[in-house]
C-alpha cells in the first residue's frame, strides 16, 4: 500500500464519519411537541408534551397507562406479557415511538416545525 492510498483511505474515513455524525445529529436532535396515542390503528388521543398527564387506556382485556411528565412520555404500566413497551422507558425526540404490540397501542412523539422538509435528494 502506497502513501497515496493511505491518504485516500484516511480522507474517505473522515468524510464517512462526518456524514454519519451530521445525519445522526439532524435526525435525532429535534424535541417533539406532541404525543399521539393510537389504539387498534386509530388515533385515540393527541396531547401536548409539555403538560404533565397520565392516560389510562382500556381496550377490552388490555390495559395501558401512559405517563407524560417533564416533556417526556413513557408507558408506565401495561398488562402485556413481555413488557417491552414498559422497558422502552422515556422518549422525547420527534419520531420516537413506543409500541405495545400485544395490546395494539402505539405512543408516538410528533411535532417540530410544520412544513419542514425532511430531506432533499438530487
Amino acid at each position: 500500500m502506497k502513501i497515496g492510498d493511505k491518504i485516500l483511505i484516511g480522507v474517505l474515513l473522515i468524510i464517512s464519519f462526518a456524514s454519519a455524525y451530521f445525519t445522526y445529529d439532524k435526525a435525532l436532535s429535534r424535541t417533539g411537541t406532541d404525543v399521539v396515542i393510537e389504539v387498534n390503528g386509530s388515533k385515540y388521543q393527541e396531547l401536548p408534551l409539555n403538560v404533565d398527564k397520565t392516560v389510562t387506556i382500556h381496550n377490552g382485556q388490555h390495559l395501558n397507562v401512559v405517563e407524560i411528565k417533564d416533556g417526556k412520555v413513557r408507558m408506565e404500566e401495561a398488562n402485556c406479557p413481555d413488557q417491552i413497551c414498559v422497558k422502552t422507558g422515556w422518549i422525547e425526540k420527534e419520531g420516537q415511538q413506543i409500541v405495545c404490540l400485544p395490546n395494539r397501542v402505539v405512543v408516538r412523539v410528533t411535532g417540530g416545525k410544520k412544513g419542514e422538509v425532511d430531506d432533499v435528494v438530487y
